[in-house]
């Protein structure tokens, strides 16, 4: 309670100056949920990399309602829209993320909430997306072009790195991985809910992944190393196939970067993506990368370079390719070395920099 009659003092105070006007130098808050998501880190790596390198301060909040006049970023659509009814839109500089979404895509469920972000785009100062499949998206919903900023993910490179042969066999047995096991990666949620997760989140594309996996497992030896929550879906047609895997919940999102370690491969399945991170800490990681055209996929990957790109839902063109990295390892070392090289831009210090300089220094 006090500290809410704090904040209500405060934006009286505030709103008071400028109305006798004052001017006040306009901070960056980034609004997330403040609860350990991929979208919490997002917004620790952006605020710290540009309060350490420019003069704006920046912080993290999950409550937006009390700010006045000040740079205020939320970092997802739901961000957006769980505040629309508040009267700080009108009285901050907004920015909005928006990750990935297909309103033309009735399964996926994003026709209505990017109608109310469109409904709202007078609002928006800068629409921020990742990728530039969903900048040519917004373009086409007719969102102003002036105000749609192209700024990719990052990936913290002092923490995601190639692991050596002696961390992949200690991680292996400790996970109860067997050493002859082509042992393929999926880290990122993909059920509804964040309990069992039984019912799968057809965005990340977890019926793909098992399509993927009944094609692979003839002709090969397949583990599968899953982490994050509500896996349910996928664990439940794992066990239906008989294929072994191993399921752990990462709580330090650090500690994820160790897992990596234990990979042959790392596929994403997805139908729409804003990265995802598993692109770029695969890379970093030195692990061959297997992925749908979504997300930041294609802007990163060079087909047979780099990475191997198969079309959305496309499960035989991603086990033809998780295939290839187990029958010809000399390609995949060669991926995966190409993958370090054309990892070195991400690093978030570097995104952190590109935030500011195409974002906030204009909205300063």
């Amino acid at each position: 309670m006090k500290n809410t009659r704090i904040q209500k003092i405060g934006t009286i105070a505030r709103a008071t100056l400028q109305t006798l006007g004052y001017r006040f130098r306009k901070q960056l808050y980034y609004v997330a949920p403040e609860a350990n998501w991929s979208i919490d880190w997002d917004a620790h790596y952006i605020t710290n990399g540009v309060s350490e390198q420019f003069d704006l301060k920046a912080q993290v909040v999950s409550d937006p309602r009390w700010l006045v006049g000040q740079i205020v970023h939320y970092g997802s659509l739901w961000a957006f829209l769980g505040n629309l009814k508040g009267s700080q839109l009108r009285n901050n500089t907004n920015v909005v993320t928006v990750f990935h979404g297909n309103p033309d895509d009735k399964r996926l469920g994003f026709s209505e909430p990017f109608q109310k972000l469109m409904n709202h785009q007078a609002s928006i100062h800068r629409l921020v997306v990742s990728n530039r499949i969903m900048a040519e998206r917004f373009l086409g919903l007719g969102f102003a072009e002036e105000r749609i900023v192209r700024v990719p993910l990052g990936v913290d490179l002092s923490i995601f790195r190639p692991g050596t042969m002696e961390e992949r066999s200690a991680l292996r047995q400790r996970l109860g991985i067997p050493e002859d096991a082509f042992c393929i990666g999926s880290f990122h949620k993909d059920g509804d809910g964040w309990e069992e997760g039984n019912s799968p989140k057809l965005v990340k594309g977890p019926d793909v992944l098992l399509k993927t996996i009944d094609k692979l497992r003839k002709k090969h030896n397949v583990h599968v190393l899953l982490t994050a929550p509500a896996r349910g879906y996928v664990t439940k047609g794992l066990e239906e196939m008989g294929v072994s895997y191993t399921h752990r919940l990462v709580e330090r999102y650090q500690d994820l970067a160790s897992y990596y370690h234990a990979l042959d491969a790392y596929v994403v399945p997805s139908r729409e993506e804003g990265g995802p991170k598993g692109v770029l800490e695969a890379l970093a990681s030195g692990v061959p990368l297997v992925s749908t055209k979504v997300g930041l996929a294609p802007d990163i990957i060079e087909d047979g370079k780099n990475g191997l790109l198969s079309e959305s839902e496309d499960a035989s063109g991603l086990a033809k390719n998780l295939a290839l990295v187990k029958e010809h390892p000399e390609k995949a070392e060669r991926i995966a070395k190409a993958g370090l090289e054309s990892i070195k831009p991400y690093d978030w210090m570097k995104i952190a920099s590109m935030y500011y300089q195409k974002v906030y220094e204009g909205l300063r």
